[in-house]
């Protein structure tokens, strides 16, 4: 919807107007955006605002001038002033910012649903709106079906927990299945499972830790878990769990290649930032001071690399406490990987996947080396001459914050509870991250429409 209000004459040569096309339009898909009625040469500001599924206010900007038709096209122009550089057609959309202190939340976009999200574009001509349009952003294509796994709370009198939703496009007689696992955050990756569905899988985003009453942080976790979650799969008539995919960021790739190394029913892996060693819980047993396996297979621990926390803690103080600085987990793992028999007995047999790999990694990575990780891991599977397609996509400039394309990418760091006030770094820089995000996403979709 478009409003057109009065702006001053001297900067309009006819009722200014602004345009979005597509509207609506899904969360991953590029919208253009102009603005005309104007004299040329004016300076006209473009603002964009939304609220996330926390209800926190984003906000982005460009300053434009007018050109000689006195038009503003996003896709064309580049701003000469605000919260992008150069010429972005989504620029608006990526280098939104969060406009209220983020607290002890995380610092980056929170979305944990399917719904649609709106945002509000204006047009400005000295400090006057001019036009306004609400884009409406959505996830799941018309006719998708959602279906939810549950299982019971922590006590008798608790509902169902969901821990599992299965998104079945419409109109695909049984389409190919991806599951989607996040990372160390915890969770389930909700709304990235809806908009991939619209891309002609049924996806399915499973949570592995983080909702009661499954266990609360990343420890222990039974890879028989997923054995029954692939059973309940099993049971939807709708779609072909003879073509099973997995895409997974941080350590969700990890377990993601941890278990298609084991499973048969695992035909292709996307793996963002991933590791191809299987690595410890953080910290120690409390009772027998010895370290947490994040894995186990018939309530044994799968063998992990140790990570050297105490080294660790002592050389990060002084930065992050006197100087203020996030902490860089990336020195943690590199110190870890220093330990060559621990890592050789931790490494993960890619070799005995069933199906391709596509890696993805940044190389300012500061939660973990994903870089050097996603080369290893090349490295093993050339050794062991793999017999699929293994692929890999690196962005030299990008951190560890690699999403769908089109949500904001300004966060630089976040917090943790476990941190007690410190920040820590994903590292990357807002426009390298967009950009990877993007290429990313698109390949990643077409590798797995290749091999499903």
């Amino acid at each position: 919807m478009t409003q057109v209000l009065r702006a001053p004459a001297t900067a309009l040569s006819s009722p200014a107007a602004l345009g979005v096309e597509p509207n609506p339009a899904f969360v991953d898909q590029g919208v253009g955006i102009v603005a005309s009625g104007f004299r040329p040469g004016s300076r006209v500001t473009l603002q964009a605002e939304t609220r996330d599924d926390l209800g926190r206010r984003w906000k982005s900007e460009g300053d434009f001038l007018a050109d000689a038709a006195g038009t503003v096209d996003v896709r064309r122009h580049e701003p000469v002033a605000g919260s992008y550089r150069g010429v972005s057609a989504m620029g608006l959309f990526w280098s939104m910012t969060l406009a209220e202190p983020a607290g002890a939340a995380s610092s980056i976009f929170a979305k944990t649903t399917s719904r649609p999200e709106e945002v509000f574009i204006s047009a400005q001509v000295d400090g006057r709106i001019v036009s306004v349009v609400t884009l409406e952003r959505i996830f799941l294509a018309p006719g998708t079906i959602a279906r939810d796994l549950t299982i019971d709370g922590a006590n008798p009198n608790s509902a169902p927990v969901t821990i599992g939703r299965l998104f079945i496009p419409a109109g695909i007689a049984r389409p190919p299945v991806v599951i989607v696992l996040s990372g160390s955050g915890g969770g389930f990756d909700v709304d990235k499972a809806a908009v991939l569905s619209r891309h002609g899988f049924a996806t399915f985003a499973l949570a592995y830790f983080g909702i009661d009453p499954l266990p609360r942080w990343l420890n222990r976790i039974p890879l028989e878990y997923f054995e029954s979650a692939m059973a309940w799969l099993r049971a939807q008539p709708e779609i072909d769990v003879q073509r099973v995919g997995m895409l997974a960021v941080s350590r969700g790739a990890e377990l993601a290649l941890l278990l298609a190394a084991s499973s048969p029913d695992i035909r292709a892996v996307v793996a963002y930032a991933p590791s191809g060693v299987a690595w410890a819980a953080s910290g120690r047993d409390k009772t027998t001071g010895e370290f947490i396996p994040c894995w186990t297979r018939g309530g044994q621990p799968v063998p992990f690399a140790p990570l050297p926390l105490r080294g660790f803690m002592l050389r990060s103080a002084f930065p992050v406490a006197a100087m203020k600085r996030p902490v860089l987990f990336r020195n943690l793992f590199r110190a870890g990987l220093r330990n060559r028999l621990a890592i050789e007995q931790a490494a993960i047999r890619v070799e005995n996947m069933r199906g391709p790999v596509l890696l993805v990694s940044g190389g300012d990575d500061h939660l973990w080396p994903a870089a050097e990780m996603s080369e290893a891991i090349l490295v093993r599977l050339k050794r062991n001459n793999f017999a699929h397609a293994a692929e890999r996509l690196h962005y030299p400039a990008a951190g560890h914050m690699l999403r769908y394309p089109f949500l904001p990418t300004t966060p630089r760091v976040s917090s943790n509870k476990h941190l007690r006030g410190a920040k820590f770094s994903f590292g990357g820089n807002p426009e390298a991250d967009a950009a990877a995000q993007e290429n990313a996403w698109f390949r990643s979709i077409a590798f797995l429409q290749k091999h499903l």
